[in-house]
């Protein structure tokens, strides 16, 4: 009898161990109102990804989802690249794996405001040490525009400082970013000077790399279906942003036009990041200079 229970028990640990070291589902999180998580949505509901594979949570800022990621308590997360270089550089265990959502973001104003010098020496709100800030910063610094940059904690908290007058700008998200256009205009897209620039990556933490690969690497190919699908129908994946986002026709149109899918860990995207982060190093933001091969996860 005793060596029965015994055999239980070692068989019981064997099969926690098993399923510790294989999960069966990805933990991913994702910034709820951004639209970088299109692809993952557009997946599920075309049917190259299984949702029944993943376990996906929502958080409300970039900066959420980055500590939910060091904190190991999601496997992968889709935000801005900002947060995962400045992980790095504090030793974080984390990882880029890929390149996702381009451009998607620009300077939303008061109708006063026109064109874009017209924002000289102006309070421009922004998210700290997120790819908002770093692209005001690099714009300000290309035309000689001198923002005053003032800082904030969440979108949410963006949004209220614009209606009350805090801030004459923000730099700021689709499809956000039309939500205020009723008051204010977008004055500038920082795809005119940046295209088709990096802006929201998926990264994974190293622990997810090393029990996990076999779901992440599912899940990059899903998602490269995915992406690959979106590009292909505008009509469709409009209409895929109307039902994920509760969005008007009119502002699901004009977020897809500012934004672009493409995944991989091309060069281009490489020395653009590489170059945002220049200025991240200058502004202070990292403790700090980081390699590029510590940061991007490339598959042997």
């Amino acid at each position: 009898m005793k060596k029965a229970f015994l055999l239980f028990v070692i068989l019981l640990l064997s099969l926690f161990g098993c399923s510790k070291k294989n999960p069966s589902k990805l933990t991913i999180g994702i910034i709820k109102p951004s639209l970088n998580h299109l692809p993952l949505e557009f997946g599920f509901d075309i049917g190259v990804l299984e949702k029944e594979d993943y376990v996906i949570k929502h958080f409300n800022s970039g900066w959420e989802t980055n500590e939910a990621l060091v904190a190991e308590k999601i496997d992968v997360a889709i935000l801005p690249f900002t947060y995962i270089w400045n992980d790095v550089a504090k030793g974080k265990k984390v990882k880029v794996l890929s390149f996702l959502e381009r451009e998607s973001d620009g300077i939303i104003t008061k109708k006063e405001y026109t064109k874009l010098s017209d924002l000289k020496g102006k309070k421009i709100g922004v998210l700290r040490a997120s790819t908002l800030d770093v692209f005001a910063e690099m714009i300000s610094e290309k035309y000689a525009l001198n923002f005053e940059l003032v800082y904030f904690r969440t979108p949410m908290d963006m949004a209220t400082a614009l209606k009350s007058g805090e801030v004459d700008a923000l730099s700021y998200y689709v499809p956000s970013i039309f939500k205020f256009t009723d008051k204010f205009h977008i004055v500038y897209w920082y795809g005119e000077d940046f295209p088709s620039h990096t802006c929201c990556n998926i990264a994974a933490t190293e622990v997810a790399l090393e029990t996990k690969l076999d779901n992440i690497n599912n899940f990059l190919s899903g998602m490269q279906k995915s992406a690959e699908a979106i590009n292909k129908s505008f009509s469709k994946t409009k209409n895929a942003a109307e039902r994920f986002y509760e969005l008007q026709p009119k502002y699901a149109e004009q977020s897809l036009l500012h934004t672009k899918y493409i995944m991989g860990l091309d060069e281009d995207g490489k020395n653009f990041e590489i170059s945002a982060i220049k200025k991240m190093l200058e502004l202070g933001y990292l403790d700090r200079s980081v390699k590029s091969e510590d940061v991007y996860f490339e598959k042997q």
